[in-house]
């Protein structure tokens, strides 16, 4: 029977297809990280400077303190298609990562805002990635994965938005206009916030909630009017690296 479930496990998530790049040596995630931070410091391939080179060096400097090159390079031992199901692992996994606290009743422990800062951090800097290092990245595999992954995105940051709504109305007093008194409030806040509707029915009073709004706004509105956009109009249009060694 445990034969069978594994067998069915490896045709439902790898295909009865096998990736013709499984069975090749794999790059070094993490070396390879190194070298685009090396070639980026030496302007290789791409004249850089100013503001926007330095954004590109923190962009891949950032990726150090992150999980997941860390999973990547570990996954990345038993072939491409598995260093590439490690990713998505991953991303399912900071998605579900809020419902947990949330059902777990932790999203007013004092290490809640740190931890959700910590993993919103990792998506916004991997997602401006995507913008100012095509130069030195690989094409994705698959438009379709990639912007499925990218919707997954969008769902965690707002669940993770609605963590830190939750945690600060229970520890700062009138924070809203209206306390929320269930969880689901807070998501349902995060998300039409971030859709921009603004239904008037509740509002942040306190300052700490107007920032938290302001940032959200931001960030979604450049979320949507700048990432998605460009990956519906011009991946095609700009190169990537023919590395087939890393996704």
């Amino acid at each position: 029977m445990n034969g069978f479930l594994k067998k069915l496990l490896g045709v439902l998530l790898l295909g009865t297809r096998r990736d013709a790049w499984d069975g090749q040596p794999l790059h070094s995630t993490v070396v390879r990280q190194r070298a685009i931070l090396k070639r980026i410091w030496r302007n290789d391939g791409y004249q850089d400077f100013g503001i926007e080179r330095i954004i590109r060096l923190l962009l891949v400097a950032i990726q150090f303190v992150f999980p997941g090159l860390y999973i990547k390079e570990y996954f990345g031992r038993f072939g491409h298609q598995w260093r590439m199901l490690g990713v998505e692992f991953y991303v399912l996994g900071k998605l579900l990562l809020p419902l947990l606290l949330f059902k777990l009743n932790l999203n007013g422990e004092g290490w809640v805002p740190y931890l959700m800062g910590y993993m919103m951090v990792e998506t916004i800097m991997y997602l401006a990635s995507l913008i100012y290092l095509t130069d030195v990245l690989n094409r994705p595999s698959n438009i379709r994965r990639s912007m499925t992954l990218m919707l997954i995105n969008y769902v965690e940051l707002g669940l993770e938005y609605a963590v830190l709504y939750s945690y600060y109305n229970m520890h700062i007093p009138e924070f809203f206009a209206r306390p929320l008194s269930r969880d689901l409030d807070a998501v349902y806040f995060s998300f039409v916030t971030s859709a921009t509707v603004g239904y008037g029915d509740n509002y942040p009073i306190h300052e700490t909630g107007r920032l938290l709004v302001i940032s959200q706004l931001f960030l979604f509105l450049v979320f949507v009017g700048l990432f998605v956009n460009f990956f519906t109009t011009k991946i095609h249009e700009v190169p990537y690296s023919d590395d087939k060694g890393n996704d």
